[in-house]
């Protein structure tokens, strides 16, 4: 079996689920709702800044408009989400789920967007920031003096998110990469001319590290520099190899910059096999690290230990530090290895941590192959993703509580610029993602999602719906009447019994292969349907620090417990992020009154959590308790519990 495979492009596959459907367009009408002039504040701020204007220049420069508030687009880590932004709408200009209208206004928004960042940059032309865009605060003129202030005081390992520097290289990791985004997507060539000249002033700084300097800088959170570096530099070495004219001449200067950011020191660590190496690690300054490791190895393939790094990295945490939903860390931390029920909270599973893992997980598929990836993704998407949107506003969650009784809470539209506010952005404009591959003459179907895939005169339609029915139907259609390529079929490893394949009316046992089936193409009838029946059923997952802490499944949906509205309250946590503020419940526990042990109760699950007909709700029987279970994506409205501790 040839093991790399290349996600399909975002413009050839739709997503026909309604309620996936639904969250795209309720995520596309809240980026058009903001203002671009205020996305954009900060960077002609900064521009004016290194152009020396006084402060009536700088003001209408910044067409007098002001930052968002809310504590972070008007602080330190400023700048941020427009990186998000933009990469977000880059991914809406191209989905074939918006109409025409909403394409219009996307495009229009986006070339506004890079038409203004290069605005700013040509004001930093023959100065000695020549390149540099940036939005964060100006708070003082000594900011207002030296714009890159950031910077230099993580150069000298000052941090303090308020007076010095608030992750500043995390925040230009987000501006390149959306950059990246917008020229790869789109083929805008302005915003690649943007990104070029912006990778220039990194390279020229990252080139003027000591090896002290650069151990100070690489022990402050950068996001994923390497990832989008090395993005670069693979953007503009297929230019070049393509005898394009628009590429930058040195971009091997990209990969050199971006191999600053490779953090030899941890990644070896990760291959140690040593315990609790990431206890009380910040999750989200890690897990890009890795996507970086990866993308080392994706433009160099000899380069097998990196690849190495993020395999081990990606295994550690999905068997050490994860939830049933996908979701890691607490209170934006890792703890310690399996140490998973002492920590459930009110501050668990920080949103970005679930982008970056399934970006992580999609990346490692593309070049091994292996199953346990899809696994993960549709696991974590479903669960996690789809979870993390109220479906109502379209706001997004910036924790997913583990602690029973607690609820989701999500941003406004314009208060709450966090990180995981941008992180939302991407996530509901990308929906398609994962769920076709394609090379050698093969095509997968890696997630089972109703969607269509389209590309070259060849159609593939799929419709399903595992809230409704285990089975799913594909049809094939192509323009020459013939298919020319073999269908994979991803096996779920949440399948009850042996699944069912129908090829018009036939039963079929095709050839199972690491974890696929294999459908040859002279069997594929176009025009006619394949029908697969996956059987489903409830699973139960405990948790390695608590034998008897249980969440369950149905199919690939996680189940928690309605537990009402009375005590939907918040309160500040952090810096300007907003919390549950208390449980719903007084206690986790239930008691098991049909079984004489925690075990039988859950071998015969199926006769104690029963399913209503026609309904994707469960009551959990012969129990002190009585609780009705429901899917958690959809669950945003009401206080919910995943995890309970059973006992007799």
């Amino acid at each position: 079996m040839n093991n790399s495979w290349t996600p399909v492009s975002l413009d050839c596959c739709r997503v026909t689920d309604n309620y996936y459907d639904e969250a795209l367009h309720l995520e596309v009408k809240n980026m058009l709702a903001l203002d671009p002039d205020r996305l954009l504040a900060g960077f002609r701020d900064t521009a004016a800044a290194i152009k020396g204007l006084d402060e009536k220049g700088r003001t209408d420069f910044m067409k007098r408009k002001e930052r968002y508030g809310g504590g972070w687009e008007n602080g330190l880590i400023g700048g941020h989400t427009l990186g998000h932004y933009i990469k977000a709408m880059a991914q809406a200009q191209i989905n074939p789920g918006l109409d025409i209208r909403e394409k219009k206004a996307v495009k229009d928004r986006l070339s506004y967007m890079v038409n203004s960042l290069a605005e700013c940059q040509e004001k930093t032309i023959n100065t000695p920031y020549e390149g540099f865009i940036f939005g964060a605060a100006l708070p003082s003129q000594e900011y207002l003096d030296n714009p890159a202030l950031q910077f230099d005081y993580v150069e000298k390992g000052l941090q303090d998110p308020f007076k010095q520097a608030w992750v500043p290289w995390y925040t230009m990791h987000k501006i390149l990469s959306g950059l990246n985004a917008i020229y790869k997507l789109t083929k805008n060539e302005k915003a690649l001319e943007v990104a070029n000249n912006l990778g220039v002033w990194i390279a020229n700084r990252c080139e003027g590290w000591t090896e002290s300097v650069k151990k100070t800088v690489l022990s402050i959170e950068y996001g994923g520099m390497n990832d989008c570096l090395y993005e670069l530099f693979e953007i503009n070495k297929e230019l070049s190899d393509n005898k394009s004219n628009i590429y930058y001449p040195e971009y091997e200067r990209f990969k050199i910059a971006a191999h600053s950011f490779d953090e030899i020191e941890l990644f070896k660590k990760v291959i140690s096999k040593q315990k609790d190496i990431f206890n009380d690690v910040h999750a989200n300054t890690t897990i890009p690290k890795f996507i970086g490791a990866l993308a080392r190895y994706e433009i160099d393939k000899t380069a097998t230990e990196y690849l190495e790094y993020a395999e081990d990295f990606f295994d550690i945490v999905v068997s050490r530090h994860t939830y049933i939903t996908g979701g890691n860390s607490e209170n934006e931390h890792f703890g310690r290895d399996n140490i998973l029920n002492k920590e459930r909270t009110n501050t668990n599973n920080e949103t970005c941590n679930t982008y970056n893992m399934i970006k992580l997980a999609r990346r490692l598929f593309a070049v091994t192959g292996k199953k346990k990836y899809l696994d993960y993704c549709e696991q974590t998407l479903i669960n996690a993703i789809m979870a993390s949107q109220n479906h109502t506003t379209g706001f997004t969650t910036y924790f997913q509580p583990m602690g029973t009784g607690f609820h989701k809470v999500f941003n406004t539209l314009d208060g709450n610029f966090w990180c995981c506010t941008g992180t939302g952005y991407e996530n509901f404009t990308k929906l398609q993602e994962g769920i076709y591959y394609e090379g050698n003459g093969r095509l997968l179907v890696g997630m089972y999602l109703r969607s269509v895939y389209k590309a070259d005169g060849f159609t593939l339609i799929q419709d399903c719906d595992f809230t409704k029915s285990d089975e799913v139907k594909i049809k094939v259609d192509s323009e020459s009447k013939t298919v020319n390529r073999d269908l994979y079929l991803w096996i779920p490893k949440w399948i009850k019994g042996r699944p069912e394949i129908k090829i018009g009316n036939s039963f079929v046992e095709p050839k199972e292969e690491e974890g696929f089936y294999i459908i040859q193409k002279e069997l594929i009838p176009v025009g006619g349907d394949i029908k697969i029946r996956w059987p489903m059923g409830i699973s139960c997952h405990n948790l390695g620090d608590s034998a008897d802490t249980y969440a369950f499944c149905y199919g690939p949906y996680v189940l928690s417990a309605k537990l009402g509205t009375d005590k939907i309250k918040t309160k500040p946590h952090g810096i300007d992020v907003v919390v549950a503020a208390e449980k719903c419940v007084d206690s986790d526990d239930i008691i098991i009154t049909s079984e004489q042990s925690v075990k039988a109760f859950m071998e015969n699950i199926d006769k104690h959590l029963i399913k209503r007909p026609d309904k994707m709700e469960f009551d959990l029987e012969g129990t002190n308790k009585k609780l009705v279970f429901t899917t958690h994506y959809n669950q945003y409205k009401e206080s919910y519990g995943i995890y309970w501790n059973y006992s007799v």
